[in-house]
């Protein structure tokens, strides 16, 4: 069987609210690009329907490839299966409740033409935010983004958008060197990007915020803080080189 020229790469933990319309949403859009595709979902460990959900698409169509995790290990493991699952010319992640529509793809792959990686952004020139997150976790998110600048010494504006694609020699690159599995896994694959001195563009996208109780924020930033100083000593080091 031939490679696809895309993959789509999601992660999925217990999202049985939305994922038959996203599903629906993903391959009716990758459909319309006409260019063969893959849909990669990776089940953390789900307690609800999702498992179930997905193993019947998958059933009923060869082109949604399914991953799993036997226990909950977090999105940035989920997206690391994937995208090293992956077998599309050009891989794309995105959440599965669609916060970024999907619209937004064909600008994240024709940034792809000239640069290993494509991330996009909530906060340049062009992009659009439709619903805000809390006051609490945008704070948050802009003080952690603002810290891990300093300590990258990246000019990257928002590391944690969910949506980020890559050519798939860089993504081999960037995940086969990733180890981070919480919040701060999106941080790492830039340190990773930077280190490989692979080409990064910032896509602004449209967003919306959509309210998720599996986010524990005050853990979250805990831990991110943890994994902020891990990921400067590793690349201090020369870990990800």
């Amino acid at each position: 069987m031939s490679a696809p020229a895309l993959s789509l790469v999601v992660p999925v933990y217990n999202e049985e609210l939305v994922l038959e319309r996203s599903l629906d949403e993903l391959c009716a859009f990758a459909e319309g690009l006409r260019i063969p595709f893959e849909l990669v979902c990776v089940d953390d460990g789900s307690r609800d329907r999702s498992a179930a959900i997905l193993a019947a698409r998958a059933e009923r169509d060869p082109r949604v490839r399914i991953e799993r995790h036997a226990h909950n290990r977090g999105k940035g493991a989920a997206v690391r299966t994937g995208m090293l699952a992956a077998r599309g010319a050009r891989v794309v992640f995105l959440d599965a409740d669609l916060s970024t529509p999907l619209e937004q793809t064909p600008a994240l792959l024709a940034a792809l033409e000239t640069h290993d990686v494509a991330l996009g952004n909530r906060r340049m020139s062009g992009a659009a935010v439709q619903r805000r997150q809390p006051w609490l976790r945008q704070t948050l998110g802009r003080g952690f983004t603002l810290l891990t600048r300093l300590l990258l010494a990246s000019r990257v504006s928002d590391f944690t958008c969910g949506f980020k694609g890559f050519r798939r020699d860089a993504a081999q690159r960037i995940f086969s060197r990733s180890t981070l599995d919480g919040w701060a896994f999106d941080a790492e694959l830039v340190a990773i990007a930077h280190a490989q001195r692979l080409s990064i563009a910032e896509v602004p996208v449209n967003w919306h915020h959509e309210d998720d109780s599996k986010v524990r924020v005050l853990h979250a930033i805990g831990s991110s803080l943890r994994d902020l100083v891990v990921i400067a000593v590793r690349r201090a080091s020369g870990r990800y080189r």
